[in-house]
């Protein structure tokens, strides 16, 4: 006499390999080698005087978004914008009156983090790549538009001295 139907026993699924959400792929792992090659580079050419030149469009987009972030900081505090310098050799200065001035202070450091991190993370999405690379672009050419000797501009644009 046959007895009830025994099932076929149930298969324990096979353990997959947890990846933290955190970790990065093979082609982000790209990504951040390239940039810590760039911050490397940059850190290197920041100072050394010939070529110091060749990136100062870099710096002064760079000094740019450090007093562009004292200035939205500025303004959303109350305060008024006196005056405003970008050097490409010695940094910015934002003159400010009124406001909350250690919310002022910290902002140039903090925004400038936070947007560069943003940069940092283009390098994972091509969407956001595209839209920080033409912030970039634009943020490259507008000290350009601003200046008043527009033969300066060309100058330094076309033919950078040694100095």
């Amino acid at each position: 006499m046959a007895g009830p139907p025994i099932a076929d026993p149930i298969p324990f699924p096979t353990p997959t390999p947890v990846i933290s959400p955190v970790q990065p792929d093979s082609e982000q792992i790209v990504v951040i080698y390239v940039i810590i090659a760039m911050a490397v580079i940059i850190f290197g050419f920041w100072n050394v005087p010939v070529v110091r030149n060749l990136i100062n469009p870099l710096k002064l987009f760079t000094i740019a978004l450090h007093e562009f972030c004292h200035i939205f900081a500025a303004v959303i505090s109350g305060g008024r914008i006196l005056r405003i310098t970008i050097d490409p050799h010695i940094g910015g200065a934002t003159i400010v009156e009124g406001g909350r001035p250690s919310f002022i202070l910290a902002s140039g450091y903090l925004g400038s983090t936070l947007l560069g991190g943003l940069f940092v993370l283009a390098g994972y999405s091509t969407l956001v790549a595209k839209v920080m690379s033409f912030v970039l672009g634009i943020g490259l050419v507008m000290p350009l538009a601003l200046v008043r000797d527009k033969l300066w501009a060309h100058l330094t644009t076309c033919h950078p001295s040694g100095s």
